[in-house]
């Protein structure tokens, strides 16, 4: 009976990890179609006002909402596996109107001090951007807490289905907003596109209310049920108190880097402003990082977002049982596909970031930053990782300490290199680039002491390397030559993407990197194994 309950959990963990993969994919694909064209209508210096309010809000939004979703959904999970519906639904309304009281109160601290916080980045011109995005705080508690109790139940739809009315809000009112206020000027146009942010909050809101709503008769039948029963509820004091001890720990650490990412901004702008540029120069050379480097640098992350998902809970499944060896092998397994997936991501942003800015912002500003932060790639992943594998052994405070070492390092830096006229605004990539690899340093030397894995050389070093060399001089030969014969810098790039890509796999099976035990963890990786296995690729 045990071993049918777990495998219909792993069959129903699947299955909600695939929903919000695709949810995913659907928001990333989304979010490029808002923001490329809004770079194009409002330019670098609109993204920078755009990106500030942005970092602003982040940092609030975290800090209200980052620990909460996890600590519901874990302690909704926790009743319902004691059948305990009851207290499950007590524990939502309880989180809902802790949520409540905290969005009030961040809309408000956010509205009202939008002009102290935007002087204190030393970018005036946000201050409208960030009223506009003040009431998204409230919208964002709101949906905290309808995600985590969602999420609890193991029902992986409501969070997705939110998460694209969401974004699909965003695109429509803010790019409208931003066309139709640009004529007022940038300021006003960057206000627009922040409020289509707030709207599509609003948005997704009222999606997971009507939703709730949906499920709510059937909730109250088992509710009754329960009641029949007599099972114990715990105190509205006890439920809340609870919430807050699982919370505090994921919210100081997610809080961390939003703070730094919150410095950075304070830092960036004066710093430059300390060299010679004027305001409105910062803000362009700001709005080319925030707004055209990083989210190109952070879409390789959301493939190892997806796999954490799907490899963490064994993982933890593996330390809670004594399994160390399962721990072990799992363990290696997870950072091995780490390491395979984010080294030729990474160095496909260093060796076109030329071309790949060029092909999708139709502006080369960007190049230099995104070739440094294309480094940043193979740690910032193994950082994303790690953080959740210490965090499923109940080693929650050590990514908080290592995460801080990191973003001290990185302000100290930003400090120092931002001032260097030859380097000026290239700084703050470096900054992050040294971050990451401390924090992914630290974070790997304490994995390995929890699960005793063993890094060999020639299955994370040699083997990558041979791989991603090989794709690296396909990807030159192939955008020179296409460069050559079309002229089109589009043509060239796209066709030197997808020719590195298939030499990269073809390498990867070739030399063995891929391994049987890899496959079998990915989600659906017994039909992905049998359909290599019918072509003799795998090993």
């Amino acid at each position: 009976m045990n071993t049918l309950q777990n495998k219909l959990h792993k069959q129903t963990f699947l299955q909600g990890a695939i929903i919000l993969m695709l949810a995913n994919a659907m928001v990333k694909v989304i979010g490029a179609v808002f923001k490329i064209p809004l770079t194009y209508l409002i330019g670098p210096m609109g993204m920078g006002i755009y990106g500030s309010a942005y970092d602003i809000w982040k940092w609030l939004f975290i800090i209200a909402t980052a620990g909460l979703p996890v600590a519901v959904s874990k302690m909704v999970a926790e009743s319902m596996a004691g059948h305990n519906r009851k207290e499950a639904h007590k524990i939502f309304r309880v989180s809902f109107c802790l949520l409540i009281v905290i969005g009030i109160a961040g809309t408000a601290i956010l509205f009202f001090g939008a002009e102290t916080f935007s002087n204190l980045i030393g970018n005036s011109q946000a201050r409208l951007a960030v009223m506009a995005m003040a009431p998204s705080l409230f919208f964002v508690a709101i949906m905290a807490a309808y995600r985590g109790y969602f999420q609890g139940l193991q029902n992986m739809i409501p969070t997705a289905v939110s998460e694209v009315i969401e974004v699909l809000g965003k695109l429509v009112i803010g790019y409208l907003l931003a066309y139709i206020w640009l004529s007022r000027g940038v300021e006003y146009a960057a206000a627009g596109a922040i409020l289509g942010v707030t709207s599509g909050t609003f948005l997704g809101a009222v999606g997971l209310y009507l939703i709730y709503q949906f499920y709510k008769r059937r909730v109250h039948r088992e509710i009754k049920a329960n009641e029949k029963s007599k099972i114990k509820v715990r105190s509205g004091r006890h439920i809340l108190s609870e919430l807050i001890r699982i919370a505090v720990p994921i919210t100081i650490g997610a809080s961390v880097f939003s703070l730094t990412s919150l410095i950075d901004t304070m830092m960036i702008m004066r710093r430059l402003q300390s060299i010679g540029y004027s305001e409105n120069e910062a803000l362009s050379l700001y709005g080319y990082l925030q707004t055209y480097a990083v989210p190109l640098f952070n879409l390789p992350s959301t493939i190892i977002v997806a796999l954490s998902i799907s490899i963490v809970p064994a993982i933890a499944n593996a330390l809670a049982g004594n399994n160390r060896l399962r721990a072990k092998a799992t363990t290696e397994s997870a950072l091995r596909l780490t390491v395979l997936f984010s080294l030729p991501a990474g160095a496909g942003l260093f060796i076109l970031a030329g071309p790949i800015v060029e092909l999708i912002y139709r502006d080369r500003g960007p190049e230099n930053m995104l070739r440094i932060l294309g480094t940043a790639v193979l740690f910032v992943s193994l950082v994303l990782l790690t953080n959740a594998m210490l965090q499923a052994s109940r080693k929650v405070m050590v990514p908080v300490r290592n995460m801080l070492i990191g973003g001290f390092v990185k302000v100290i830096i930003n400090y120092f290199v931002l001032a260097i006229p030859a380097v000026n605004i290239n700084g703050a990539p470096i900054g992050t680039t040294v971050c990451y690899i401390i924090i992914a340093v630290l974070n790997l030397i304490e994995v390995r002491s929890v699960t005793k894995a063993e890094f060999r050389i020639v299955d994370f070093v040699i083997k990558p390397v041979i791989a991603v060399a090989s794709m690296a001089v396909s990807v030159l030969l192939i955008y020179n030559r296409l460069m050559l014969y079309t002229q089109s810098n589009t043509i060239a790039a796209i066709g030197a993407i997808f020719a590195g890509a298939a030499v990269y796999g073809l390498m990867l099976l070739g030399i063995g990197a891929i391994k049987k035990e890899d496959v079998l963890m990915m989600p659906k990786g017994k039909i992905i194994l049998k359909c290599l296995n019918k072509f003799g690729l795998m090993r």
